[in-house]
């Protein structure tokens, strides 16, 4: 199908405009030809439309920009937000009346935003809100048990002279290794997905996501010192004998 949307002076009025879902399912870019009920179109360019709850009518549209003098429209659109009376005046305002009558009504083209919409109310219940707690029960338990699995040898060095302070930094310094490598590891890795699969305002996607791997090293390094200050070179003969 076709219809007519009003563009600025610096869109491609040769051809029509598609979706992005109608470029991807038929493999069209801008040059392409595409047979329609008109005849052969050729593509001038191609519009996002995401399936976040706005109106659906445009996923599979076909547009043709033309100039805001050519004639009347059937729609007016204006980008609101947050959403004020005083714009839908404005609406309002460009209807003309006409002797074959109709009701003029003023409708959000996203259904899903309007005047009761809260973005931070809906981050702060967003389903990966608990994330970094798992992350951080996650890394307790993996430095936990990178000591429990050592005690032996570590009960051994006491008893040979090795200083609770020096056993305790060596821990520190074993864990900011590893966990520390895999943090690295992970934060690489997040800041290229969002680098790629966002398409505005990756970096702060980034920053909120690195509190997952970021807990996760806190929290090892944490349950490491903790659990090194509980061995002690008297529990030698007792981790001997269970090992």
């Amino acid at each position: 199908m076709s219809t007519q949307q009003e563009v600025n002076e610096t869109a491609d009025t040769s051809g029509i405009w598609i979706s992005t879902d109608v470029s991807h399912d038929f493999g069209l870019v801008k040059g392409s030809v595409m047979q329609t009920n008109r005849g052969d179109m050729t593509i001038a360019g191609v519009f996002s439309w995401p399936n976040d709850g706005r109106d659906t009518r445009f996923a599979y549209a076909a547009m043709i920009p033309v100039s805001a003098s050519s004639g009347e429209f059937t729609e007016c659109w204006a980008k609101q937000w947050p959403v004020s009376e005083q714009t839908n005046d404005l609406l309002y305002s460009t209807a003309i009346v006409s002797g074959t009558g109709g009701n003029t009504t003023v409708a959000q083209v996203n259904k899903s935003f309007d005047s009761r919409y809260n973005a931070y109310s809906s981050y702060k219940n967003r389903m990966t809100v608990w994330l970094p707690y798992v992350s951080l029960a996650v890394g307790v338990i993996a430095g936990v048990i990178s000591v429990r699995r050592r005690r032996l040898e570590y009960a051994g060095a006491l008893h040979v002279g090795q200083t609770k302070g020096a056993q305790l930094l060596e821990m520190i310094l074993e864990t900011l290794i590893w966990a520390g490598l895999a943090t690295i590891a992970c934060l690489a890795l997040l800041c290229a997905y969002c680098w790629r699969m966002s398409t505005d305002g990756w970096m702060n996607i980034f920053i909120a996501a690195c509190r997952i791997p970021a807990t996760g090293f806190a929290g090892a390094m944490a349950a490491t010192f903790l659990a090194g200050l509980s061995v002690r070179e008297s529990q030698l003969l007792r981790f001997f004998k269970s090992r």
